[in-house]
C-alpha cells in the first residue's frame, strides 16, 4: 500500500537529543522489592501456601483489599473454612449494602473471633451470619452479643421447638407425611425462628424426623 521510509522513521537509530540512561542493577533490585505483588503472584501464592482452589482464589484477587483481609484472617483461622466466611458470606453483606470492604470499618480481630465462636460450637452458622450482618458499617466483638446467642445443643430443649412448629404447622406435617420433602424444610426454618437461629441445625433435623416417624 506504500513505500517504506527511512529507517529513522522507524526509530532503529538512537535519538541523538535523548541522552543513553544506564540504571545499575541493584537499583533495578531495589526497585522491584518494593513493588507489592502483583495478581498472578498473589494468586500463585493463594494457591500453594494456603490450598486454595483457582476459582476462589480468582474471586479473592480481584479485590485487593479482600484479599489482604482473607490473608490476616487465615494466620488465625483454618484458611479453609474462613474461605467461605470470606468469598460469600462478606461479600454478601458488602454487596447488599451496596459497600466495598475500604468503605466500612470491619475489623480483622472482630471477624476472626465470630469464625472462632463458629468453630468452637458457640454460635451457629446462622446466628453467625447474622451478627455479620449487623457488622455494617463498623464491626464489634461478637462476644458482646454472646449472651442470648449461644448455640443450643442440648436435645430436651431443641424437642420443645420441635414440638412448637409441628403444633403450629399441621398441614405441612401432613403435606410433609404425604410425600413433600420441601414440608421438612420448612418445618426446620420454624424451629431456627422460634429458636432464633441457634439450635444446632443437624441435631433439629434429627430430632424432627424421630418426631413425624
Amino acid at each position: 500500500m506504500r513505500t517504506k521510509e527511512q529507517e529513522e522513521d522507524y526509530r532503529f537509530i538512537p535519538d541523538p537529543d535523548l541522552p543513553i540512561i544506564k540504571l545499575p542493577e541493584s537499583l533495578v533490585q531495589e526497585i522491584k522489592d518494593k513493588l507489592p505483588e502483583s495478581p498472578q503472584e498473589k494468586l500463585e501464592k493463594l494457591i500453594m501456601q494456603h490450598k486454595i482452589d483457582k476459582k476462589n482464589a480468582d474471586i479473592l484477587t480481584k479485590n485487593l483489599e479482600v484479599v489482604e483481609f482473607f490473608e490476616e484472617i487465615a494466620e488465625k483461622v483454618d484458611p479453609k473454612f474462613a474461605l467461605s466466611w470470606v468469598t460469600i458470606e462478606l461479600l454478601r453483606v458488602l454487596n447488599w449494602n451496596k459497600k466495598t470492604l475500604d468503605q466500612v470499618n470491619i475489623q480483622p480481630e472482630h471477624f476472626i473471633e465470630l469464625l472462632q465462636l463458629v468453630k468452637a460450637g458457640k454460635l451457629t452458622d446462622l446466628k453467625a451470619k447474622q451478627i455479620l450482618n449487623e457488622f455494617i458499617p463498623a464491626s464489634f466483638s461478637p462476644k458482646n452479643k454472646l449472651q442470648g446467642s449461644e448455640k443450643i445443643s442440648q436435645e430436651e430443649e431443641i424437642e420443645k421447638f420441635c414440638q412448637e412448629a409441628i403444633k403450629k404447622n399441621p398441614k405441612v406435617v401432613e403435606d410433609f407425611r404425604n410425600g413433600k420433602q420441601e414440608a421438612f424444610n420448612y418445618l426446620l426454618g420454624e424451629i431456627m425462628k422460634l429458636s432464633q437461629r441457634r439450635a444446632d441445625s443437624k441435631i433439629a433435623r434429627q430430632v424432627m424426623m424421630k418426631l413425624l416417624s
